[in-house]
């Protein structure tokens, strides 16, 4: 045998190898990313189902709250107003302070889950 049959062969099996090694590592981030992406989705869902549960919880009590204080006044419509101006100083709150209190929290949670190494 030449030297130079057992080099090719020492070449190709380093390729055989490489290539191997390579299809593995892919196979392990996609694996890696499905994880990542599912759990991004669970939570977005999760977040969306509270949200609406708490919208549903909050609509019946502003409308509690309209009729409680359209009793007490003697003025639905006076109650109703003081019931939507109190969400309108919370919008302008939110509005303000979005970034602190929304946008923040949430992009860290994502990248937390993104970047998890576990």
């Amino acid at each position: 045998m030449k030297p130079t049959d057992s080099i090719s062969e020492a070449v190709g099996e380093v390729y055989g190898y490489s290539k191997a090694y390579f299809q593995q590592q892919l196979e392990y981030f996609k694996l890696d990313m499905a994880e990542r992406v599912s759990r991004s989705l669970s939570l977005a869902i999760t977040i969306f189902v509270l949200a609406l549960l708490f919208l549903m919880i909050l609509m019946f009590a502003s409308l509690a709250l309209g009729i409680y204080w359209g009793e007490e006044w003697g003025s639905y419509p006076r109650a109703f107003l003081a019931v939507s101006g109190g969400y309108a100083v919370l919008t302008l709150f939110l509005l303000i302070f979005r970034r602190i209190l929304i946008t923040n929290p949430i992009l860290s949670r994502i990248i937390k889950v993104f970047f998890q190494n576990d």
